[in-house]
């Protein structure tokens, strides 16, 4: 019997019926994703395209004293990659080859280096504004550009050993960029974005945190002065065929490191070139020699030991102690106290501080900023080294009053020399401008100050160890030392440091400087004919610079009276 007829009315039915379930349950579903499960697509969705980024600190600008601007970081972009969507586009790394200098096999071995979880990785750091356009212009997927921050150092060499630089990641690794990091490197901040699928970011949400730029800093420094004590010791080392040479000038009143250079150095604008780093005026120690004499004297006049023309015999010239030979550059026979500053003899010095022990010697030369740091606030200065004997040999004691047996710093060494200028006054240096937070101190009575300033200026006279030092209008008062260096604890006889270190003008002191010129190896060696020509260049410069009176005038009176020459035209 055939019941096709009746079977065919229920096979519509339930074909009818599948469909209409079906459908049911597509809107179930429907209305279970646009109502029960809003929060997990909206989740899935930003997975894909809400994205935190970076907004990276400007850090903040090196200024000297006038305002000058000696390190600032100028904007370069990066690029970097989301590594899950760049895997996904092999095919399209070869493109970036020709901008970025990235090979295909060097991405894909970059990648294979990631972790997994791992949303962000840079392919080429501080790409030029030029490239960075063509990068985006690509549009390669998940490739993106961040802005970063290069530092610039205007003034190049000139400044290097004092501002230092900094790493890729624009952090201080030398200098003032190390010293003053933290204030100068600021908060980075965080903003959402929201980025197409090839990592371009279409819309900024708002920022998670703000960003917030390093803090300026202002040196002491006159980047005018900082030019020409740097170029004078380039060419005083060339000169000299010298291995290095160093200088710091100061402002007696203030402490202010005005100038601090050494060369040779480095250009902080070209990683290549940062291999000789450190300030050596703030960081190495020396034997200071005949610079010390004038304290000893001070010592010595200080305790009414000698009076300033006390009659010392240097006779003849050569003195034995303990075996040692200790000599005069000739014999000078019978000098004043202030002869013997003035022909820096070993052997007067010597007499004279013989009348004092030698432990007060060193407690004294301690109260003058000899055994401890200047407050410079410069990375890595030293304070300088001091014998700890309970018994002194007498050999130990006359080395110690011609500046030999201990070593200090060149800081402290002007600013020793400040504090004579300053009447007495010992003040803390700074490299901050207007960082007067320190007081002076009076270490020496100002009438022993005053004589010994009127000593130390007859060795910048026509008879003395320095003339050299002369600066044209302006009286000078300083003092040469040209030491033996200590190599293996033996002292080199060919192998010498010239220095010379002085202020101006004696009436009315406004700045001190030091010169120190390592291992001249030319004809000359001697501090009077090597460094005291540099300082006298370096002082003439910044006096004239600052606008500072002269006071030489006797001398500008026989300028004026000289008869002048006709010359047919």
């Amino acid at each position: 019997m055939n019941a096709g007829p009746y079977y065919a009315p229920i096979r519509d039915i339930v074909i009818l019926s599948s469909i209409a379930v079906a459908f049911v349950l597509l809107a179930a579903r429907a209305v279970q994703l646009q109502v029960a499960d809003t929060d997990l697509l909206q989740r899935e969705g930003n997975a894909r395209f809400l994205r935190s980024e970076q907004v990276t600190a400007n850090r903040g600008i090196i200024r000297d004293r006038n305002g000058v601007v000696l390190a600032v970081s100028t904007p370069v972009d990066s690029v970097w990659a989301e590594p899950n969507i760049l895997k996904l586009h092999p095919n399209e790394w070869s493109h970036l080859e020709h901008v970025i200098g990235l090979e295909p096999n060097a991405i894909a071995t970059r990648l294979e280096k990631i972790e997994l979880d791992r949303q962000f990785m840079y392919l080429k750091r501080a790409l030029i504004v030029d490239h960075a356009k063509q990068v985006m212009d690509l549009a390669v997927p998940g490739v993106a550009i961040q802005r970063e921050y290069r530092r610039f150092y205007p003034f190049g060499s000139s400044v290097a050993n004092l501002i230092g630089f900094t790493d890729i990641d624009d952090q201080g690794l030398e200098g003032i960029e190390f010293t003053y990091n933290d204030r100068l490197t600021g908060q980075h901040g965080i903003r959402q974005v929201i980025q197409d699928r090839k990592g371009r970011v279409v819309e900024t949400i708002g920022d998670l945190q703000r960003v917030q730029d390093g803090e300026d800093i202002t040196l002491s420094i006159d980047s005018r002065i900082q030019q020409i004590v740097h170029q004078t010791l380039i060419n005083t080392a060339i000169e000299h065929k010298a291995t290095s040479a160093s200088a710091v000038i100061i402002d007696v009143h203030t402490g202010e490191i005005l100038a601090i250079s050494t060369v040779p150095t480095f250009n902080p604008n070209e990683s290549s070139s940062r291999h000789t780093t450190h300030n050596y005026a703030a960081r190495h120690e020396y034997e200071p020699g005949s610079v010390i004499k004038p304290f000893i004297i001070a010592k010595a006049l200080l305790d009414g030991k000698v009076l300033s023309n006390t009659i010392i015999d240097t006779s003849p010239g050569v003195i034995q102690i303990e075996g040692f030979q200790i000599r005069d550059f000739r014999n000078y026979g019978e000098l004043t106290v202030g002869g013997v500053i003035k022909k820096s003899s070993n052997i007067g010095a010597i007499k004279i501080g013989r009348r004092i022990p030698p432990t007060e010697l060193v407690s004294f030369l301690g109260s003058l900023g000899f055994r401890e740091l200047s407050g410079s606030g410069i990375v890595g200065e030293t304070n300088g080294t001091f014998p700890q004997r309970s018994i002194w040999r007498s050999s130990e004691h006359a080395t110690l009053t011609y500046g030999y047996g201990f070593s200090i710093t060149m800081l402290q060494l002007v600013r020793a020399y400040a504090m004579l200028a300053n009447g007495g006054k010992l003040t803390p240096l700074t490299i901050l401008a207007g960082d007067r937070s320190d007081e002076s101190t009076l270490v020496m009575p100002n009438f022993v100050a005053r004589e010994v300033t009127n000593m130390l200026e007859t060795v910048v006279s026509r008879t003395g160890t320095a003339r050299r030092a002369k600066v044209p209008s302006y009286r000078v008062a300083g003092k040469t030392s040209t030491t033996q260096k200590l190599i293996d604890g033996v002292y080199q006889e060919d192998l010498h440091r010239s220095m010379f270190v002085g202020f101006a003008p004696v009436s009315s002191p406004k700045l001190a400087a030091v010169v120190m010129v390592d291992e001249p190896g030319a004809e000359h060696y001697f501090g009077g004919r090597v460094a005291a020509p540099a300082f006298s260049e370096i002082m003439a410069e910044a006096l004239r610079i600052l606008r500072v009176q002269p006071d030489d005038l006797e001398n500008i009176r026989a300028s004026f009276n000289r008869p002048s020459i006709e010359v047919e035209a």
